[in-house]
């Protein structure tokens, strides 16, 4: 079937489910766990992804946008679902009609969705946003904002089920940051007790919280009642310095990205390749052009560093990658064919934080940005 792929990002249910097995061994046992699929599924696709984790343990899952709960439910999938970002006024209708939980972080935002429950005749999900430190969404650790959370939950059409925060530096080593980011959140839920609100379920616990569990002992503090997963459960550490903070948890990244040579040419030396000759051959070359470029979500900034694997040797990316090709030089691989099955991205040495490194971004980026005209093959196996 690859035959028919210009390229193909291949994607392992299996070593998804491991890497949830492994979160969940560090965790308390009666901390819940969600699974973060926003971003399709950190672009290894929500709906099978989502069904990945739900039959392997997971309690909930959380999303940044309403139209990505919308592709769960209109598939099916009904499990406790927040919504973390921003909806506008008119999306509040879904929220209530599918039965999502929308995240709550001004008092504007639950007047309006507050007026969207009485429209609706049900009450509206609501999970309260403390802002400690990420200086984004969420009410600021003021008094006055004790108090207008505490008009939020007395408010009949709003079922206010949890309260949360995020780390911002969680997954920086030997930082003291995410410590006093409990500390102000503790503060508020200490505040809102004081008032008689005590809200059911708390959370602030992310893929870099748990790698602070591997690293600092006194951090389990953040665990509290869901811990939300995200790019660990994809196969990859919360940042390229917790790579080895992460090691004993023997994370298997998801995600692979193939293509394969659409054409070899030898070229004299001296000769310029590619958009503003930026690579001129030093000596008589042989290069391969790989249909896959940027607009499939290969950055060009791979332009200089960037190599993939062909019959199991690295060729260097030369030349400028354009919209749709790439070209690398394989003098020194013998026997490379059109038709010769390329990997660019999932393996030693091309991982997504090897990629980041030379790009100058974080993993995350990469496998988010592969592009959507790149289809997705689920396989098995380990």
């Amino acid at each position: 079937m690859n035959n028919y792929r210009r390229a193909w990002a291949e994607i392992n249910p299996s070593h998804i489910a491991h890497n949830l097995r492994a979160v969940k061994n560090v965790i308390p046992s009666l901390t819940r766990l969600m699974g973060i699929v926003k971003g399709d599924a950190y672009g290894h696709g929500i709906v099978p992804v989502a069904e990945t984790l739900l039959a392997n343990g997971v309690d909930a899952l959380g999303v940044a946008i309403c139209e990505e709960g919308i592709t769960l439910r209109e598939t099916g999938i009904n499990a406790p679902t927040l919504i973390m970002g921003f909806t506008p006024d008119p999306l509040l209708d879904e929220v209530l009609r599918l039965g999502l939980v929308q995240t709550v972080f001004s008092p504007s935002g639950a007047v309006a969705l507050s007026d969207a429950a009485k429209r609706a005749g049900k009450r509206a999900q609501v999970h309260i946003k403390i802002d400690t430190g990420m200086s984004r969404l969420g009410f600021l650790p003021k008094r006055e904002n004790i108090e207008a959370i505490c008009e939020i939950a007395r408010d009949p059409m709003l079922d206010v089920q949890g309260i949360y925060t995020h780390c911002a530096t969680s997954d920086a080593l030997e930082n003291g940051f995410v410590y006093e980011q409990r500390a102000r959140f503790a503060w508020v839920l200490s505040e809102l007790e004081t008032r008689g609100l005590r809200v059911p379920v708390k959370h602030m616990s992310n893929s870099g919280a748990v790698a602070q569990t591997l690293f600092a002992p006194d951090s389990d503090g953040l665990f509290m009642d869901i811990v939300r997963v995200g790019v660990m459960l994809y196969g990859l550490p919360p940042s390229h310095e917790m790579g080895e903070v992460c090691s004993p948890l023997c994370l298997k990244p998801a995600m692979r990205l193939f293509s394969q040579v659409s054409m070899v040419k030898e070229l004299a030396s001296g000769v310029g390749i590619s958009y503003g000759h930026l690579f001129t051959t030093a000596r008589p070359t042989t290069i391969a052009v790989i249909p896959v470029g940027y607009a499939d979500g290969y950055p060009r900034r791979l332009t200089h560093g960037g190599r993939v694997l062909i019959r199991g040797c690295f060729a260097p990316i030369v030349g400028a990658i354009c919209m749709d090709q790439c070209m690398v030089d394989v003098t020194d691989i013998p026997g490379v064919t059109p038709g010769d099955t390329v990997t660019m991205l999932g393996e030693p040495g091309i991982t997504a934080d090897d990629l980041a490194d030379i790009v100058g971004t974080i993993g995350y980026e990469i496998v988010c940005g592969i592009g959507k005209r790149v289809p997705r093959v689920y396989i098995n196996g380990n």
